[in-house]
């Protein structure tokens, strides 16, 4: 990112640093390479805003474009459709950049998921995509994340990985995800929002669990050898179950970053002791909290977010993301400490598709949400 000492230096000729030039120049470049960013959308989405022009983007899109433009650059809003692919979007708009803020699933006659991917592929391998990324989409955006990061700072002991197969042939798999007379557990599938595929199983006696869906809130009584045929109609692919953490009932931590840096803190408190789930659609209580206030645990969260690009073998990390953690008791100098004293945090999930900047509609809110689209745009062109 490029300083306004580092500017002033330049027009003032006094002494910079050789990294701060290097920077500079570096961020010079970057910036010369590209004449025009364009956000793209899917006009049949259901996320649209009344407040947008037309009320046909959605709420945020409107603010990256104005922020691209004050970094010099000419941007605006391109709707697309299966009728485009990577190699038409750059013969069409050379010296073009391209950013997605397209919810990840299939929109019926316009444009399906798969399409949509092979133009962030094609566009990220011609070096024209800012974000998202589909490797982060696909690795860090998948609760399969959990599993591969189980032995790490953030992890938790005991994340198991289900294969579809062996939950489809229900002959013993359920009680690898929850044995008799065992704690209860929490099984998730690879994709969702808002708790969707979420479930909290525990043992009511060998042959009846009680089931609680993250997604409806519903807690129902289901024989233990129909859990999976459940949840298979449910979840076609491959799962992950890990051990309930008791304390989501006092809420989750929510970073909301750009790159390795983390531009705010939401604590979200569930509605009632008995959810397990901290979504606005069930009803949890958002609180912010200043980063500053909390440098321990931010330092914390932000070294983890750099060590996850070498244990990943990623190049980069999304330029819009939020990493999503759990309280549980104790704490050593292996975990990442909680701004709460004798506990530490437990990765949850990661957002990295299409993340939106702010959650409510105060006015307050599209301030700050203006406030992250600058910040967002003078990362992506420097």
């Amino acid at each position: 990112m490029i300083t306004d000492r580092v500017i002033s230096i330049y027009k003032s000729g006094q002494y910079a640093s050789l990294t701060e030039i290097s920077t500079f120049r570096k961020s010079k470049e970057r910036m010369g390479k590209f004449k025009r960013v364009l956000v793209m959308e899917v006009e049949s989405a259901k996320d649209k805003n009344p407040e947008t022009p037309g009320g046909k983007y959605r709420r945020d899109t409107p603010w990256l474009v104005e922020s691209f433009k004050k970094k010099g650059v000419e941007s605006d809003i391109l709707f697309i459709t299966n009728v485009d692919s990577a190699d038409s979007l750059a013969s069409r708009y050379p010296d073009t950049a391209f950013l997605g803020r397209v919810n990840p699933m299939d929109y019926p006659g316009v444009i399906s998921l798969n399409e949509y991917i092979a133009i962030l592929s094609g566009l990220d391998k011609k070096g024209l995509l800012f974000g998202p990324i589909p490797e982060h989409m696909d690795r860090l955006g998948s609760k399969m994340i959990l599993y591969e990061l189980r032995d790490t700072t953030m992890g938790v002991e005991g994340v198991l990985l289900h294969l579809y197969d062996n939950m489809k042939k229900n002959a013993g798999e359920v009680d690898k995800i929850l044995p008799k007379g065992g704690p209860p557990r929490v099984l998730k599938m690879m994709r969702g929002s808002t708790g969707l595929g979420v479930w909290k199983l525990e043992n009511k006696s060998d042959d009846i669990m009680v089931l609680t869906d993250a997604y409806t809130q519903k807690t129902e009584d289901v024989r233990r050898d129909e859990v999976l045929t459940k949840f298979c109609q449910l979840c076609q692919e491959d799962a992950i179950s890990m051990p309930f953490l008791p304390l989501i009932k006092e809420g989750e931590f929510r970073f909301l970053m750009s790159k390795g840096k983390i531009l705010e803190i939401v604590h979200k408190r569930p509605v009632d002791e008995n959810a397990f789930t901290a979504t606005l659609r069930s009803g949890a209580v958002y609180t912010i909290l200043d980063p500053n206030q909390h440098r321990k645990m931010v330092d914390a969260v932000e070294k983890w977010a750099q060590d996850i690009k070498i244990i990943m073998k990623l190049d980069d990390i999304p330029y819009w993301w939020s990493v999503d953690c759990i309280e549980a008791d104790g704490y050593n100098d292996k975990q990442i400490p909680s701004s709460n004293p004798g506990r530490h945090l437990v990765l949850s999930e990661i957002n990295c598709s299409c993340l939106g900047l702010v959650a409510d509609t105060s006015e307050e809110a599209k301030q700050k949400g203006m406030r992250f689209a600058d910040m967002i745009a003078d990362i992506c062109l420097h």
